[in-house]
Formats: C-alpha cells, structure tokens, sequence
C-alpha cells in the first residue's frame, strides 16, 4: 500500500475508530495517551497494522510515546520512515 499522507491519515483514524465505541471520536489531534485510549494492545495492533500494510518494521527504540501519542503524529512518524533508506 502506498503511504501519502491523506490515504494514510484515512487509514489510521479508521483503524483507530474501528476499535470500538471508546475509540469512535477519535481524530488525527485526539491526544491518544491524555485520553487512555492508547494502551498497550491498541500500540500493539497499531504497529502490527502499519508493519503490515505499508512494509515497515520497527526498532523497539522507536515505540516511544511521542511517535504515536497522536495519529497525525504517527503518520507523520510513518511517512519519515517510508522516507528514510532501508537498511
């Protein structure tokens, strides 16, 4: 799949929102920590989504808060990644 910015924004909010209920209103500035939707099994299933659908692999360096406490901030994690020379 490819990764611009919107078709990923897109993807992500919905993947988020499918969820459930507690995930709904969630948008690209929803701060996911401040609210407690960000837990451990939604950073894992998020990770395992991305890895899946865009070939990426993370370093366990990179899961840090930052990169994911929102999801305009993890698609813009996402995107550097896309960008940056494989290894």
């Amino acid at each position: 799949m490819t990764a611009d910015r919107k078709g990923l924004e897109v993807d992500l909010v919905h993947f988020v929102q499918s969820r459930g209920t507690r995930y709904a209103k969630a948008t690209l500035q929803t701060d996911l920590l401040e609210t407690g939707l960000l837990d451990s099994l939604l950073l894992m299933d998020l990770i395992f989504h991305i890895e899946d659908a865009y070939g990426l692999r993370f370093d366990s360096d990179q899961v840090n808060p930052s990169n994911f406490r929102t999801i305009e901030d993890t698609v813009s994690f996402v995107l550097k990644q896309k960008s940056a020379p494989q290894v």
